[in-house]
């Protein structure tokens, strides 16, 4: 457990190194804020090898044992009994089988390099407040479920990393790289849909229907829930049909509540925010179509899948609401009610509610320490 904490804190004071050393300049014409790369590049190495040589959080053993049973070649891949659907995550696994190394562990490094680092990259890009992003990304349990959750969030940090070409109107790029994305999980598929809808005015007509659907499945599900299931039964999460069908084991309450607190303050302080980030529309509806999804996750598990897509933009919009919202003075006790909250939030998650450990034998013996 102590390499949670090293590693939440060390990050944290790494970007906070970068923001104090970062400074002004001009990107395209427009005056932006860039922390420190240097700093920043370190902590994002950390988090970078903390995930790329864990060995048991979540799914991490599937994934390597189905790493050690695919063939080291290209091609031959697509042949492979256990692989029909998601072939584009398995054909980046044959690629790194191929030409990197056959060693299981290089995949889950690997994966963490992409995902990770187009996390972290974004987040560098769209808010002042880098120390605080990452901070939140890891309290708020994103970090861990990059390593559980490996498919979707691969699909998840690449469709985060380009989330300013719906703003653009860049559709060109932005449906073929869903296209993609839905080769690795096929659930990104949802943003097909979500394209046309978050550039929307923040908590203007369409973030009502977003709430009034989501309140809908959620007070009508017993109805709702039976057609869903049908429809999902005809894919390939049709193992998954059973979960929507029936109650229990759902998300915790208080994570709806530390999720919830973005989405509350946003529209506390929509007149506030408005017009002060250009992304500010998508952030905001993203925020509350994650909202809608855990929600729904208190009794059927299976919407926490959904909040894998969209939990990496409250944390944007967290640091907004710190920054814009408050006046100088507030703003320095706000954020440190803030971290002191989220603090006491993940030793609640990490020793109560999921008791997760993690065994780091292979970084150990890498760096030639003993713990």
């Amino acid at each position: 457990m102590t390499v949670w904490w090293i590693t939440l804190f060390s990050t944290y004071f790494l970007c906070l190194f970068a923001r104090v050393n970062g400074k002004y300049k001009y990107v395209k014409g427009e005056r932006v804020f860039r922390a420190n790369a240097v700093f920043a590049g370190m902590a994002c190495a950390v988090l970078i090898f903390v995930s790329g040589f864990r060995e048991n959080i979540g799914d991490t053993g599937t994934y390597r044992q189905i790493f050690n049973k695919l063939p080291a070649n290209l091609f031959s891949f697509l042949k492979h009994p256990t692989i029909k659907e998601d072939t584009g995550f398995y054909a980046i696994a044959a690629v790194i089988k191929q030409y990197i190394s056959k060693d299981s562990q290089i995949i889950l490094l690997c994966m963490a390099i992409i995902t990770i680092g187009l996390i972290f990259i974004t987040y560098y890009k769209n808010t002042d407040m880098i120390e605080m992003a990452v901070f939140l990304f890891i309290t708020s349990g994103c970090y861990l479920v990059t390593m559980n959750g490996v498919r979707q969030y691969l699909a998840s940090a690449i469709l985060f990393f380009c989330f300013p070409m719906i703003h653009k109107k860049q559709w060109k790029f932005y449906i073929p790289i869903v296209l993609l994305c839905s080769t690795i999980h096929q659930s990104a598929l949802i943003f097909l849909i979500l394209y046309f809808i978050v550039d929307q005015p923040a908590w203007g007509n369409t973030t009502k229907w977003i709430l009034f659907v989501g309140i809908f499945l959620f007070i009508s599900y017993p109805v709702t829930g039976p057609i869903l299931a049908n429809i999902l039964g005809e894919t390939q999460y049709g193992s998954y049909k059973e979960a929507l069908t029936s109650s229990g084991a759902g998300a915790n309450i208080i994570r709806v509540l530390v999720m919830a607190v973005p989405v509350v303050l946003s529209y506390m302080g929509k007149e506030f925010l408005k017009g002060k980030e250009k992304y500010y529309n998508i952030i905001v509806n993203f925020s509350v179509i994650n909202l809608i999804a855990i929600l729904l996750a208190t009794k059927f598990w299976i919407y926490a899948r959904f909040n894998m897509y969209f939990s990496l933009y409250i944390v944007v919009l967290l640091v907004w609401c710190i920054k814009y919202l408050f006046d100088e003075r507030n703003e320095k006790i706000v954020y440190l009610m803030c971290m002191a909250c989220y603090t006491v939030y993940y030793f609640y998650e990490m020793y109560i509610s999921l008791g997760y450990g993690a065994n780091y034998h292979h970084f150990i013996q890498s760096i030639g320490i003993g713990l």
